[in-house]
């Protein structure tokens, strides 16, 4: 799985459970809306100013954000290898 759709599904995770929509941590973040749905989507690399912003926006630390990406490309890599045929 790539990266940038790891990301973006943390990022679509934290904001759900925090019940805030996609304008309102786009507008937190000081970005545009259409790049923000991309982040989501996989479909963009973040720079460390995006990440930090959106994390700002979030609720939470750049370096919780890396741990939570650390451990979806943990469980990812997990479950990969799981239906690969023995």
């Amino acid at each position: 799985m790539d990266e940038s759709i790891i990301i973006g599904k943390v990022i679509r995770t934290l904001r759900r459970e925090r019940g805030l929509s996609q304008f309102v941590v786009a507008s937190r973040s000081g970005i545009n809306l259409s790049y923000y749905c991309k982040l989501e989507g996989g479909q963009a690399n973040p720079s460390i100013r995006v990440i930090f912003a959106v994390t700002h926006a979030l609720g939470v630390s750049p370096a919780q954000f890396i741990e939570l990406i650390s451990l979806e490309m943990q469980y990812f890599l997990i479950s990969e290898g799981a239906s690969e045929p023995a």
